[in-house]
């Protein structure tokens, strides 16, 4: 019989939410700080973008220069989720492995590293340079400061690198490789060559007011909030939590990835290949709301509109968490299953903030907080590249 997988902690950073109890806070709230830059945009234009602005403890000292920031946020979020689990890692019942996701990787120190060789300073330049702009430093940072020597993967897709990293643990998990898996997402890229980049393709709000910028579901706005964070979940077998008696906080009841097969230059405005994904993991049932990766620019929410449409007749309530974090690449699926996960908990349905619904009124957006219980939730994403993600997410 095929294993349920159960989430039994989990932990966030991003804007706006720098842990569990801030997001929780925020959602309910709609509280949200942005930060305004000038200099990462060409000809020192403004841009709002979404920062993690607290320190992070032991983490920022000397011994962890070596590590790029997506480790450290990353270290920072499984700590916060691990404390939640109370899971022994030293147990020898427990079989462990970490799959973490990433869409930039070590962008920025790779950035710096250019400008150091591109300037002949080789003396300068540190000795684990490498291990900064490494992509799997990421899952590797994570198996050192934890101590663990098992299966040890980083997935580099695109924004949904998040959830993918979930189904290769969920994959592990269910074919009894392992117990219990640390699984979340990395991405920290405000830098210049990410807003020189995503803004030759017109998807960032250069000029525009934190108000308008990456607002959900709005043709207002003119691109999305680029921030940074990180996400980390504790996942394991129904069997080995319940053993142990942890707390269960939700279900990864089904998960599925696909590829549009159209260019690596951006994806199918069709949503006609994101449609069957989020049917195989519906499997004919209907959530009680959405909750969708729309993060104010057009070609993404477009799909989110097209997938509310043909899959639930705009009859079932639908979000967007993007308007409070941003946008942080791999870490929006990670995130928008740790809302839902908050409202499980809590008894609530996030509502999506910052927005006019200008030229998506006719969806059923959810723009009020519901304290009601949920208790079934559709998360999607998509992205660059053109792989899409969906997720069945249930309390029980």
């Amino acid at each position: 019989m095929r294993q349920r997988i159960a989430v039994t902690g989990f932990g966030v950073k991003v804007p706006n939410g720098e842990n569990c109890d801030e997001l929780l806070q925020n959602l309910l709230s709609g509280n949200y700080k942005f930060t305004v830059r000038k200099d990462l945009t060409p000809d020192g234009v403004s841009l709002t973008v979404g920062e993690v602005k607290q320190p992070l403890g032991l983490l920022d000292e000397k011994q962890y220069r070596v590590l790029p920031r997506i480790a450290k946020l990353a270290v920072s979020t499984l700590t916060e989720a691990l404390e939640m689990s109370q899971l022994d890692l030293k147990d020898p019942e427990t079989s462990t492995g970490i799959f973490m996701g990433t869409t930039m990787g070590g962008t920025t120190e790779l950035e710096a590293m250019v400008r150091l060789s591109s300037g002949d300073q080789f003396k300068e330049m540190p000795v684990y340079c490498c291990g900064l702009v490494h992509y799997h430093s990421l899952a590797s940072a994570v198996a050192g400061y934890f101590q663990l020597n098992g299966i040890t993967k980083t997935v580099t897709t695109g924004c949904t690198a998040g959830i993918e990293a979930i189904e290769d643990a969920v994959v592990y998990l269910q074919n009894g490789r392992i117990n219990t898996a640390i699984v979340g997402a990395a991405d920290s890229s405000t830098n210049k060559v990410t807003v020189f980049g995503f803004g030759k393709l017109r998807a960032l709000p250069f000029n525009q007011q934190a108000e308008a910028a990456g607002a959900p579901f709005s043709n207002k706005s003119k691109g999305f909030i680029l921030s940074e964070g990180a996400a980390g979940l504790i996942l394991e077998t129904e069997e080995h939590a319940k053993a142990r008696k942890a707390v269960i906080y939700g279900y990864i009841d089904a998960i599925a990835t696909n590829n549009d097969g159209k260019s690596v230059n951006g994806q199918d405005p069709a949503g006609r290949i994101m449609k069957e994904v989020v049917g195989r993991v519906l499997a004919g049932r209907i959530p009680d709301y959405y909750n969708s990766q729309a993060l104010g620019y057009a070609p993404n929410d477009s799909i989110e509109d097209i997938v509310s449409r043909d899959v639930f007749h705009h009859k079932v309530p639908l979000t967007s968490v993007k308007g409070l974090i941003g946008h942080p690449f791999s870490v929006s699926g990670p995130a928008q299953i740790i809302a839902s996960l908050l409202g499980f908990r809590e008894q609530f349905i996030p509502r999506t903030i910052r927005t006019d619904q200008a030229g998506y009124e006719h969806l059923p957006l959810i723009t009020e907080t519901l304290l009601q219980p949920s208790a079934k939730v559709l998360i999607t994403s998509h992205g660059y590249g053109g792989n899409n993600a969906s997720v069945f997410l249930t309390r029980t």
